[in-house]
């Protein structure tokens, strides 16, 4: 269409300006300035600007057919509401734009391009499923002030909750898939950076469109993170929702300087495990396990948890603990046996897993399983301390035949006490075990005596310093 010189009245506000409309496309020539005020511009072609353009409270459509359409100004773009309601295909950016009111895509998505959309302070993005802002390369993101349990900002998907006032924090979503080893992320990612952080212990909620799911199986999907851009990664306990389309992972007490991604896990481990056993002796968990094969594999770190409402210690439920690591053997293809004593825990019912970490920092888990430790026959008994001979300390176990009063003392060889190592209810059916330190007491004989519901058990000790 030819250049025409009008005068142009879009919203309330009417200016000269010179505009070519190109296949129902808009080209803002330079020198020209296009007002929108609180009016809806629907395109079926293009948008190009290198002149001006006042948004207004205003909305741009894009409605066209299938195939891309595209926004270009070299200066960067700002819209107040900015629609995508197309037959099919992406809104393609050829530069970085700004939305200030609401990013709606309808029907079709936005295409990234290796660019960047920046969310105003109050600006929100509304998408659809299917219909999603993505892009191997390119960013959406928004800086504001967030207080306590701020939930999804600006609709980008990542919602968080927390006690702790975030302060400034800037949030942004890349679609880059992440790989380590075998395995792959979906295509969507987080970085959140607040102004306070540390000990948040944070809920966090993932979303994610099925259309990102990169061939990964819904149901499998673990939160991992990575402070190092993808090198080592670590990953939590996560709940999936595969009807909302959502993963939960909680007590996250750190969340500057992470990137946070999904991936499946059923990636292969780079070792073939056989078989993970457990059994426990007293208050020790034996654990065993085999591998038929592994690929430089640098060792496992073993990790214990609590159960929740354990009938022997009645504790609610903890996160995962580091119990200790055992080296692998590298890359071999002939069967190996390792073994591993966590030694002297509280009675009570704990999940053992396997972290399998490779010479690059990557990780996998193994399956879990349970071992109920400290079950003791319901019998009055006081065991032998060990070691003895003993210096300065030694460990003293014992086990009551009900639950009652039990005091265990220690005495001289004069017949003098010198501690009180327990004076409470114990209960029935686990192992209680306690420490003596006697780094005050001098060299010699020492007695000690349990006292239960009238009846009493002595057995002599050795302090030798």
């Amino acid at each position: 269409m030819k250049i025409m010189q009008r005068i142009i009245a879009i919203g309330l506000i009417a200016m000269f300006a010179i505009l070519s409309l190109q296949a129902q496309g808009i080209t803002i020539g330079s020198g020209t300035t296009v007002t929108l005020g609180s009016s809806t511009l629907s395109l079926p072609g293009n948008w190009s600007n290198s002149g001006t353009f006042t948004a207004g409270n205003g909305t741009v459509i894009f409605t066209g057919p299938s195939g891309t359409q595209t926004i270009t100004n070299a200066s960067g773009e700002t819209f107040n509401n900015l629609t995508v309601n197309k037959a099919s295909g992406n809104v393609q950016l050829a530069n970085n734009i700004a939305v200030n009111g609401t990013l709606t895509t309808t029907s079709g998505g936005v295409d990234l391009n290796g660019k960047t959309i920046t969310l105003g302070t109050s600006a929100t993005l509304s998408e659809t499923a299917g219909n999603t802002v993505h892009g191997t390369s390119g960013s959406i993101t928004t800086t504001r002030t967030l207080g306590t349990n701020p939930g999804n900002v600006a609709g980008l998907g990542f919602d968080i909750s927390t006690s702790t006032s975030l302060g400034s924090t800037t949030i942004s979503r890349g679609h880059a898939v992440y790989t380590s080893g075998s395995n792959s992320s979906i295509l969507r990612n987080y970085t959140v950076t607040p102004t306070t952080d540390g000990s948040l212990n944070a809920d966090v909620i993932f979303h994610y469109d099925l259309s990102e799911l990169n061939g990964l199986t819904e149901s499998q999907l673990l939160i991992f993170g990575t402070t190092d851009g993808g090198t080592a990664w670590s990953t939590g306990a996560t709940t999936v929702n595969t009807t909302s389309h959502y993963a939960t992972v909680n007590a996250i007490n750190n969340l500057t300087s992470w990137t946070w991604t999904l991936a499946a896990s059923s990636g292969p481990l780079p070792i073939e495990l056989t078989s993970f056993l457990g059994t426990s002796q007293r208050l020790d968990a034996e654990l065993t396990w085999k591998t038929a094969t592994e690929v430089d594999n640098y060792g496992f770190e073993v990790e214990r948890k609590p159960l929740p409402n354990s009938p022997i210690t009645g504790e609610g439920t903890q996160g995962w603990d580091k119990a200790g690591f055992v080296a692998g053997s590298g890359t071999s293809d002939s069967p190996k046996e390792y073994s591993f004593t966590d030694h002297n825990i509280a009675a009570g019912k704990y999940s053992y897993r396997l972290k399998q970490v490779d010479h690059a920092g990557a990780f996998k888990y193994s399956a879990e399983i349970e071992v109920a430790v400290g079950v003791a026959p319901k019998v009055f008994e006081l065991s032998q301390n060990f070691p003895n001979p003993f210096n300065p300390a030694t460990n003293i176990q014992f086990t009551v035949p009900k639950d009652g009063r039990t005091t265990l003392k220690i005495y001289n060889a004069l017949g003098q006490e010198v501690a009180t190592l327990f004076n409470g209810q114990a209960a029935a059916g686990i192992y209680h075990q306690v420490q003596f330190n006697a780094s005050n007491l001098a060299s010699g004989t020492y007695f000690a005596r349990l006292d239960f519901n009238g009846k009493v058990q002595l057995k002599k000790m050795m302090l030798l310093k």
